[in-house]
């Protein structure tokens, strides 16, 4: 058996609203794949939105197949460091990474986002996508990338809002004609998210200033069903 969902051809892309399993955080070939698709586009624009200066160094928690840490370090980062607390997942990031062209900037490592394995005020960036949702306290992970960026540093991150949903995230595909994997891997995002922390995004920036942050903003996509925060550590 395999241990990630295989991609529905064009004429079965109604399997979505199916009882399929649902991916977990640590589904390596599913999630590169991801990566290199639509979702690779939506992690480009949250790169653009952290807008981190050149020259900057940034901790990506939680990981995955690391296509973020590599958009950082093509935009000049001088470090981009990607943690995923799968040795497997960071395994095939470094494989990636080094496919695409080693780079000084880049390192990948096992860690637990609750309990990183930096000192405090480490990073003049710090970000997590589709992390935070899925602990048990999204504030504790917050809490820690909070203490591992720099005064004066960003902390930005990614999570569903309370708008997902199975049924959204299907209407939202076929409305734009999304057939196959995309369809397929959007529709089984929500179907976690279902299971897991579904904030409006007001509320998630709220979490974010709730945790310290100042200069709180804040954008909406797909929908308004995907959310980002971005804020600063107070110097």
């Amino acid at each position: 058996m395999e241990s990630y969902p295989q991609q529905p051809g064009a004429a079965d892309a109604s399997a979505a609203d199916s009882d399929q399993p649902v991916a977990a955080p640590d589904d390596v070939e599913y999630f590169t794949q991801a990566q290199a698709g639509a979702w690779g586009e939506m992690l480009a624009a949250f790169a653009r939105f952290v807008a981190l200066p050149a020259g900057a160094s940034v901790c990506d928690v939680g990981a995955g197949p690391g296509l973020l840490p590599r958009l950082f370090a093509a935009a000049d980062s001088r470090l981009a460091v990607g943690c995923d607390r799968s040795w497997e997942m960071a395994a095939r990031a470094a494989a990636l990474a080094q496919a695409a062209g080693p780079t000084s900037a880049l390192h990948w490592l096992m860690a637990d986002a609750r309990c990183l394995p930096f000192r405090s005020a480490t990073f003049d960036g710090v970000v997590a996508t589709n992390l935070l949702f899925l602990l048990p306290d999204p504030a504790v992970g917050l809490c820690e990338m909070c203490r591992v960026a720099r005064p004066a540093g960003i902390v930005a991150f990614l999570n569903p809002t309370d708008a997902m949903s199975v049924a959204n995230a299907a209407a939202f595909m076929d409305g734009r004609r999304i057939i196959g994997f995309a369809r397929y891997s959007f529709v089984n995002y929500a179907r976690l998210a279902e299971a897991h922390h579904r904030l409006s995004l007001s509320a998630w920036a709220e979490l974010a200033a709730a945790a310290g942050l100042t200069g709180i903003s804040m954008a909406a996509r797909a929908g308004g069903m995907v959310g980002w925060v971005r804020g600063v550590r107070p110097a």
